[in-house]
């Protein structure tokens, strides 16, 4: 990749401090296929050249190096590494850390600053607390809120007003006694008769219906329907708000508790976060945005991706970081373990 035996022998002491941290004997290189990619903990970054970066990908596995072109995450980001062109790559889907977390697996000096984790117990204590608050606050108003149920449409209560007034109709505008009494009478002189004067007696009928129906609808439409209708629309609209709401508190309440359960996973994980050693720069925190939920967000996602970036293979047992070191721009040799 380099030619000038100095940046050679920076890069070579720097990627072998990140196999230390990293927990591996060598680095490996990828094999570029168009359908090639790679998942894992960007381990080191450092640019080769104002095109090209050399990055450093602990998949869990093994630590693979990458030349990458374009943009290029920060140290401990959790990343997708695909072909970009013939023999580079390029960074996808990147996870970064917030709060302006600077981590370092190329250095190998005493951690001597340890404060950041206090800071970071902190942070996550006063959220834990502030999430349980809101989330009573939020439990609170839904309770009050109650269950309401949900009114007919405008739609439906014409149509009950309109059956109704078909009802009180129909009963109004029955058979008279006269028209039975006509219908008896021709149903005795023979069945012509009779279905002359039924036919007769049943368009009659049908005439008061329609008009005594048209009085009726239009007097309904003239004088009840608007303030039914008034009423109808304010209950559907007042069901609508209470919907709203709680759809709204519902979500939040849910959202609260997955971010409770987060949080305190994440004051689980500080502790092996602080046994793990990490050379952090640059850590800020903001605690009167610990209520601005991107932030909150923000701070534990930055928890969850330095709980990640542990090394999971075995922990080393040699004595000190320059026994596991190669030669300086060397060949490579197998660390010694026990």
């Amino acid at each position: 990749m380099l030619d000038d035996p100095a940046r050679v022998a920076e890069f070579h002491d720097a990627l072998w401090a990140v196999l230390w941290n990293r927990r591996y004997d060598d680095v490996d290189e990828p094999v570029w296929l168009p359908e090639s990619s790679y998942w894992g903990i960007l381990a080191f970054a450092s640019a080769l050249d104002a095109e090209t970066t050399l990055c450093a990908l602990d998949t869990g596995e093994a630590l693979v190096v990458f030349r990458c072109t374009g943009d290029v995450a920060p140290v401990g980001s959790r990343v997708r590494v695909l072909p970009s062109a013939r023999d580079r790559w390029r960074l996808a889907d990147a996870t970064a850390m917030g709060l302006g977390v600077e981590l370092r697996f190329d250095d190998q000096s005493p951690v001597e600053d340890v404060a950041w984790i206090a800071t970071l117990r902190e942070a996550l204590e006063r959220l834990r607390d502030a999430l349980e608050s809101r989330r009573d606050r939020v439990a609170a108003r839904r309770a009050q809120l109650g269950a309401l149920n949900e009114p007919p449409s405008l739609e439906e209560i014409w149509r009950d007003e309109m059956s109704a007034i078909t009802g009180r109709v129909t009963l109004a505008t029955e058979y008279t006694p006269e028209e039975h009494a006509s219908l008896a009478r021709a149903r005795a002189k023979g069945a012509r008769s009779a279905d002359e004067e039924e036919r007769r007696v049943v368009d009659a009928r049908k005439k008061r219906f329609a008009e005594r129906g048209n009085e009726e609808v239009a007097r309904f439409r003239e004088e009840r329907w608007p303030a039914i209708r008034e009423r109808g629309a304010a209950a559907i609209k007042k069901y609508a708000d209470y919907r709203t709401e709680v759809v709204r508190l519902e979500d939040t309440l849910q959202r609260l508790r997955g971010l409770g359960t987060r949080a305190n996973n994440c004051a689980t994980a500080i502790d092996r976060i602080e046994r793990a050693g990490f050379h952090v720069r640059g850590l800020a925190v903001d605690a009167a945005r610990l209520d601005d939920p991107e932030y909150a967000e923000e701070l534990l996602r930055s928890v969850e991706l330095l709980h990640a970036a542990i090394p999971q293979r075995a922990q080393i047992t040699t004595t000190s970081f320059s026994a596991y070191r190669a030669p300086t721009a060397g060949p490579s040799v197998t660390p010694p373990r026990l």
